[in-house]
């Protein structure tokens, strides 16, 4: 335990340097992974698989075999974004990740202040994203993991491009201790399977180069959350809490539940897409999301609809494999 609270409270001093308003970057914010769509993106806790890493690259320690995932996600008015990722474990305590990302806006009319309905010309939206991840078994309930990231964005002749890591730690709390110090309990009932917390601080860095003049700040945002399953390999309720640096507190739910050893059923609550009106009828249901994966063997097919009110309604797919 004295490790978990030095390995967190270093990471926050780290962090607290940065802080600031105004961000640019949004690339960094955007769910790009379907199993983390549907929960909420509620994964700091509950970070064991690809899907996680963004949220806590913590989670690498608990990958024990080599897997491939790729993604795409068709938003509306044609944004399309996507990714690819690998993990590699190398000896019984390390384990090694790459991903690139990427989205494009398609064709976007230009309009300006003397012609605003077009100038006839168009122009595009293009980001870029590599990262390189690590995560170590610390002690048999610690784990930590840090990912260094690189982003590269262009809109017609201007780019600008950042340079970021991210932080996590995950502990596996012990039921029974916690059961004794929480109820008195002895011992004699059974609270569930396992208990995770996850904590992680996410786009650590700055920009290394300007769109014009000024240089961006990147989306700084903490995250801690837990991981609770009652019952072993069936069912997962993820609760987490996120803080931008230019947005309030939100908090996020996810629950998975495996119906079937290959069919996992999925729902989620994001408190930051919530805040998204458009004044369409479909604004109540902004924030929900759901989605399922199926199991073949050593592949996964997951896939999320998460609405977004007027903006559209965003279907997310991912293929996995393990190697």
């Amino acid at each position: 335990m004295k490790k978990t609270l030095l390995f967190l409270a270093a990471v926050s001093l780290t962090a607290a340097f940065a802080l600031a308003q105004d961000c640019g970057f949004s690339f960094l914010r955007l769910p790009l992974k379907a199993r983390a769509a549907a929960m909420g993106e509620a994964l700091v806790g509950a970070s064991d698989d690809l899907a996680g890493l963004p949220y806590n690259p913590a989670g690498l320690s608990l990958i024990k075999s080599r897997q491939g995932s790729a993604g795409y996600t068709n938003y509306a008015a044609d944004v399309q974004t996507g990714s690819i990722g690998y993990v590699h474990p190398r000896g019984q305590w390390s384990t090694y990740s790459a991903g690139i990302s990427y989205l494009n806006s398609g064709s976007i009319k230009e309009t300006t202040l003397d012609q605003p309905t077009g100038t006839g010309n168009t122009f595009s939206y293009n980001t870029l994203a590599l990262s390189l991840g690590y995560g170590r078994i610390i002690t048999p309930q610690l784990f930590a993991g840090a990912a260094l990231k690189g982003v590269y964005d262009r809109v017609q002749e201007y780019s600008a491009s950042a340079v970021a890591v991210d932080l996590g730690a995950l502990y596996e709390i012990d039921m029974d201790q916690a059961a004794r110090v929480l109820f008195k309990d002895g011992g004699s009932r059974n609270y569930g399977s396992s208990l995770t917390a996850g904590f992680s601080v996410l786009n650590l860095g700055m920009a290394a180069k300007a769109f014009v003049a000024e240089k961006e700040k990147l989306p700084l945002t903490f995250r801690g959350g837990l991981a609770y399953r009652p019952v072993m390999n069936r069912l997962t309720i993820a609760l987490a809490a996120s803080k931008a640096v230019d947005a309030g507190v939100k908090a996020q739910l996810g629950l998975e539940y495996f119906a079937k050893e290959a069919l996992a059923l999925r729902l989620g609550y994001n408190g930051a897409m919530g805040d998204i009106k458009t004044g369409s009828a479909l604004d109540d249901f902004t924030g929900l999301s759901c989605g399922l994966g199926i199991y073949v063997r050593k592949y996964r097919l997951d896939v999320a609809y998460a609405p977004m009110g007027g903006l559209g309604n965003p279907l997310r797919a991912d293929i996995s494999v393990e190697f």
